[in-house]
């Protein structure tokens, strides 16, 4: 049994470095693309397949159900209070059981299978060894359908997120003129609505509508990252006879700024140095800095695109060297976030890579595995030695390339 996991994990790292979760997205994708795809993949690809969706959208019962859906959502010209649009943007639980079922249940022809399979080859909602294809369509489809009611509580109800001093909504939901956004969102998603069987959609163009009025697109800034900003160092790893190095990698954790309008603090500068020097002394042939659009509240800038130009501008580090994570938000996705570029990009994968930082966060590094179970649900990684204060040593999981269904800046 044991021998059979490790072949098939084997064969499936093998698949995962020849054709990349990464490479379907294309440079002609807008950003709203990306925001969809990495936040509801199953719905994205099942979009992609207009025949698929054609036959599953025509089937009488779920004609039914969209009809009342859609009315219920045009109940919303009616709204004086936020709860009502709420109510009207979201799918109802009945709703997305009776869809998962359908959608299941008439996905087994040759079109179908070819959908179930993409989807499962993706390890983008678990790991799917083991699993039955009904059982991983059926928790791809709910999660996507979940996951969307979620960004309308946060970002049209105001609920709190899991972070809500660096992510909460924009809006003071009490003004008269927030209804009236909401309204105006509604009228652009009904736009788009030109067939009944379209308002199969409402929820999820409302869900990325209102992440787009919240300046909240974060999950698209700088893709498609392989062609624009890691394209050289990218390039570059296929050229690099990871032997003469000791690990594969280096990962520099972002440290956010404390005042608004900072570029760079001076722990991303300090870290940045730390970084630099291991690259130079020959430990690793590339640094990857992660750490996305967070701290403070709304700032413009990115900490891995800055800590890139510190390490480029004053420490001399050449662009090929560098890699970016400009999404990161949290020190269990940075590690996340490295472990999917580690399994995409073409690293060896019998090889550490190793993680910098101060001596309290790596601290936290050594002890995060509660913090990734509670806030992922799994364990992205797999630490190796500690070589100094400042430096572990880790290895990427096939677990972190599962969506994280309630953090839709960077799921």
């Amino acid at each position: 049994m044991i021998n059979t996991i490790k072949i098939w994990l084997l064969v499936l790292v093998t698949c995962l470095s020849n054709v990349t979760w990464g490479q379907e997205f294309h440079s002609d994708r807008s950003p709203q693309d990306w925001v969809i795809a990495k936040n509801y993949y199953a719905s994205f690809i099942l979009s992609q397949d207009s025949v698929l969706t054609g036959q599953l959208l025509s089937l009488p019962e779920v004609q039914n159900l969209l009809k009342k859906r859609h009315s219920r959502y045009l109940n919303n010209t009616k709204c004086a209070d936020v709860a009502c649009f709420v109510d009207a943007f979201k799918w109802k639980q009945q709703e997305i059981d009776l869809l998962v079922n359908i959608f299941v249940a008439n996905t087994k022809s040759q079109k179908g299978q070819s959908f179930r399979n993409r989807l499962m080859d993706s390890q983008t909602y678990g790991l799917s060894h083991g699993k039955k294809a009904d059982e991983y369509l059926a928790r791809a489809l709910r999660q996507d359908l979940e996951a969307m009611n979620y960004v309308i509580d946060v970002y049209a109800g105001a609920k709190k997120p899991n972070y809500p001093r660096i992510d909460s909504i924009s809006f003071n939901i009490t003004s008269k003129s927030y209804l009236h956004l909401l309204k105006d969102v509604a009228q652009d998603v009904l736009k788009d609505v030109q067939q009944p069987k379209l308002a199969f959609y409402e929820s999820l163009w409302t869900a990325v509508r209102l992440l787009e009025v919240n300046e909240r697109w974060d999950a698209a800034q700088l893709e498609p990252l392989m062609q624009l900003e890691n394209k050289k160092a990218y390039e570059a790893i296929r050229r690099t006879d990871f032997d003469r190095y000791p690990y594969s990698l280096l990962l520099t954790l972002g440290a956010g700024p404390d005042q608004y309008g900072q570029p760079i603090s001076p722990g991303g500068m300090l870290r940045s140095r730390m970084a630099a020097r291991s690259y130079f002394d020959g430990l690793a042939p590339f640094i990857i800095v992660s750490g996305g659009r967070v701290h403070p509240y709304k700032t413009p800038y990115i900490e891995a695109l800055e800590m890139k130009k510190y390490l480029m501008q004053v420490l001399g580090v050449p662009e090929e060297a560098i890699l970016i994570d400009p999404h990161a938000r949290h020190t269990t996705t940075n590690l996340r976030n490295t472990a999917r570029i580690l399994l995409t990009y073409g690293f060896p994968k019998d090889k550490f890579a190793i993680v910098n930082s101060s001596v309290p966060h790596i601290d936290a590094v050594q002890n995060m595995t509660d913090r990734c179970m509670r806030e992922l649900g799994y364990v992205p990684y797999e630490l190796g030695k500690r070589i100094s204060d400042v430096i572990m040593e880790f290895k990427p999981r096939i677990e972190s390339l599962t969506i994280d269904p309630d953090e839709p800046l960077d799921p």
